[in-house]
């Protein structure tokens, strides 16, 4: 049997020395050794280039933007740049287990065509509530389009997926304006393609300020590819298809109005109120949450 290549990207950003090689050297040791790894500096200051030059294998491929593009157009150089027909991507800041590789690219000959992504669990590292990631890891065959509209997108996580090539060509690539690159992704391919679970814990998630998941995240690029409201503008007329959808939305609308109090942008939670409200009005939280609006709306 011919061997699978897999071609392996890792874009990363202002990422610290040890953090890097601990991403580096996990692809670097996998079992499988049938990859190409794809490094995208984007646009780090300094440049991430002298670590790189540590490691003396003929796999590593680096790129480096001269200015920061956001994580959207730094996940897609890779991609083009790929030389083989699937495509696995890490986070700078996580971590493959040694097999990681090996057990996905095992199935992949198994796998009819209108398979496009292959997934794995993960472990979780981090102060974050590790039950409400991890209940939601599910076989394939219960995922839909609206599952990625619901909210969930978060539940497959980027490091552990490697996707068909072809499918970026088929329903775009990651958009680069800001929306939540993953989330955003995820749908477009659901729309086409089945994904497959491997029901093993084969990635080491680190949830930390590096990621673009953490409310702290230190990336302040405006097109860093985790913006809620973003994703919502664009599937707004999706989302009003599916009453679990809905529901879901008018939740994230509830609590993304409560961010804004807590900003004292008291318009801009009205607003989020209101959406909240247009998506689920039979849910009488939002009118009490509104109510309470009004009355600190009249406090200076």
């Amino acid at each position: 049997m011919n061997n699978i290549y897999i071609s392996v990207v890792l874009p990363a950003y202002n990422t610290p020395a040890d953090i890097l090689r601990r991403a580096i050297n996990s692809v670097l040791n996998q079992t499988y050794p049938y990859f190409e790894l794809i490094i995208v500096d984007d646009g780090s200051e300094p440049s991430l280039d002298p670590i790189i030059k540590e490691y003396h294998d003929n796999r590593i491929v680096f790129i480096r933007h001269k200015k920061n593009k956001g994580a959207g157009a730094a996940h897609n150089i890779g991609i083009k740049a790929a030389k083989h027909d699937w495509v696995a991507f890490i986070c700078h800041d996580d971590e493959w287990l040694s097999e990681k590789l090996e057990k996905q690219a095992a199935v992949i000959p198994n796998l009819s065509n209108d398979y496009g992504l292959i997934y794995t669990s993960e472990i979780i590292i981090g102060e974050i509530d590790k039950n409400a990631f991890n209940y939601l890891v599910r076989p394939v065959d219960k995922i839909s389009e609206e599952f990625f509209l619901t909210g969930f997108w978060a539940f497959i996580f980027t490091s552990s997926i490697i996707v068909k090539k072809d499918c970026f060509f088929a329903v775009g690539f990651y958009d680069e304006s800001g929306v939540l690159i993953d989330w955003d992704l995820y749908y477009r391919l659901s729309k086409k393609y089945k994904f497959y679970f491997i029901n093993e814990k084969l990635v080491i998630y680190y949830y930390t300020s590096l990621g673009i998941t953490h409310y702290d995240s230190n990336y302040s690029n405006p097109k860093v590819g985790n913006n809620n409201i973003l994703f919502y503008k664009k599937w707004k007329q999706d989302i009003f298809k599916y009453k679990t959808a809905k529901k879901s939305w008018s939740i994230r609308w509830n609590a993304i109005a409560k961010w804004y109090l807590q900003k004292s942008q008291k318009k801009e939670a009205f607003k989020a109120y209101w959406e909240a409200i247009k998506l689920n009005p039979f849910w009488r939280g939002n009118y009490i949450d509104l109510i309470k609006y009004f009355i600190l709306r009249k406090q200076p």
